[in-house]
C-alpha cells in the first residue's frame, strides 16, 4: 500500500495529521519519532509535507528509519499542552514548535527533548540566550519579525496613493503580539499614518463584523499579523467583500487572495528544520547548533486582487516584485 495521510479531530478547531507508512521498520529497530505541533490553524499543516520531502533527500524513509507526526491546534492553547504532555510521556525524539507560544508552551514541559522550533525573533522573546549559542534543548530557525513593519506601511503607500488610516490586525493570546503592535505603531508614526489597532482572542472573530467596523472606523487597509496565516484564505476574501486590502508576511496571503506581503518564504523556513532534525538525530546537541536567521525577503503581489479592490500596481513596483500573480 502507498503512504497514507491520517486525519483525526481531536477536539474543536484542532486537526492531528499523522503522516504514516504501511512497511513497519526493521523487527527491533527504534524509529525516530519527529512531532511537529502548532498553534496555527489547520490549513497550514500541509506545510509539513515539505519537511518530510527534506528529510527524504537526507535519506530518510518514512515508515522505515523516520516517522513524522503533526498536530495544529487553532489557538487552543489547553489542547496544545495536552498534545504536548502526550508527547512528552510518550518519549518522541524531537518536538518541532511551531509559533513564539507554542515553543514556549513545549519549553516548560521539557528541558530534555531537543526542541526544532518555528518562532518569529527568538531573542527578543527569550527563547534562546543567542541565535549563534542558543543554549539549553532549543535551536532552529527564526523567521521575520515585527522589523519589516514599516516597509509593509510603505509598501501600502505605493499601493495606495494617499492612504492615511491603516488597521492592524493581531492574535491577543500570541507573546509576538505586542511587539508586533510597538513596531508598527511606531513605523505608522513616523510615516504620518494613523493606526487602528484590533486583537481578537480567537479565530473564530475573522468575521463580518469585525471588517465592517474596520470600514466604519475608516481603515483603508489592513496588515495582518503572521499567525493568522492559517486563515489567510479567509481574511482575503473578507478584504475583497469589503474592499479592504489586506497584507502581511507571508506568500500564503497573496496566493490566497490577499492584495500583497513582504516578508520570508514560509514554506521554505518550515522546510529548513529538517536540517536540524538530521543533525541532532545524528548526534549534535540543540545547544551547539545556532539558530538561523533569514536571509532573503521576498514581495509577492496579487495583480488580481488589487484590480478587484481597484487599485493599480505601480509597473516600478511589479518589476521589483519576486512573484506577481496574475
Amino acid at each position: 500500500m502507498n503512504r497514507r495521510d491520517f486525519v483525526r479531530t481531536l477536539g474543536t478547531g484542532v486537526a492531528a495529521v499523522i503522516f504514516a507508512n504501511s512497511t513497519p521498520a526493521v523487527s527491533g529497530e527504534k524509529v525516530p519519532r519527529i512531532a511537529v505541533i502548532s498553534l496555527h490553524a489547520p490549513a497550514l499543516a500541509a506545510e509539513v509535507d515539505g519537511i518530510r520531502e527534506e528529510l527524504k533527500k537526507l535519506g530518510y524513509a518514512e515508515g522505515k528509519t523516520i516517522a513524522i507526526e503533526a498536530y495544529f491546534t487553532n489557538g487552543d492553547k489547553q489542547h496544545t499542552r495536552d498534545i504536548l504532555r502526550t508527547l512528552i510521556d510518550k518519549q518522541v525524539d524531537i518536538i518541532v514548535p511551531w509559533t513564539t507560544a507554542t515553543v514556549q508552551l513545549s519549553m516548560e514541559m521539557t528541558q530534555s527533548i531537543p526542541l526544532v522550533m518555528i518562532a518569529s525573533d527568538p531573542v527578543q522573546a527569550k527563547l534562546v540566550n543567542s541565535l549563534s549559542r542558543p543554549g539549553a534543548n532549543v535551536t532552529g530557525v527564526s523567521m521575520s519579525g515585527p522589523d519589516l513593519a514599516g516597509k509593509r506601511l510603505e509598501l501600502l503607500r505605493k499601493l495606495v496613493p494617499g492612504i492615511r488610516k491603516v488597521a492592524f490586525l493581531s492574535f491577543a493570546p500570541s507573546p509576538g503580539a505586542a511587539a508586533f503592535i510597538r513596531e508598527s505603531k511606531a513605523a505608522a508614526d513616523k510615516i504620518g499614518i494613523e493606526l487602528v489597532l484590533r486583537s481578537i482572542n480567537q479565530p473564530d472573530e475573522l468575521d463580518d463584523t469585525l471588517f465592517s467596523d474596520l470600514k466604519t472606523e475608516g481603515a483603508q487597509a489592513l496588515v495582518v499579523q503572521p499567525f493568522f496565516s492559517g486563515h489567510a484564505e479567509k481574511l482575503a476574501q473578507l478584504g475583497l467583500s469589503f474592499g479592504i486590502p489586506v497584507i502581511s508576511d507571508y506568500p500564503t496571503f497573496p496566493v490566497a487572495g490577499a492584495l500583497a506581503s513582504l516578508g520570508v518564504d514560509l514554506s521554505k523556513r518550515v522546510r529548513r528544520t529538517a536540517y536540524f532534525i538530521d543533525r541532532i538525530l545524528k548526534g549534535a546537541k540543540p545547544a551547539d547548533l545556532p539558530v538561523e536567521e533569514p536571509t532573503e525577503f521576498e514581495l509577492v503581489v496579487n495583480v488580481r486582487a488589487a484590480k478587484a479592490l481597484g487599485i493599480i500596481v505601480p509597473t516600478t513596483l511589479l518589476a521589483r516584485a519576486d512573484k506577481v500573480i496574475e
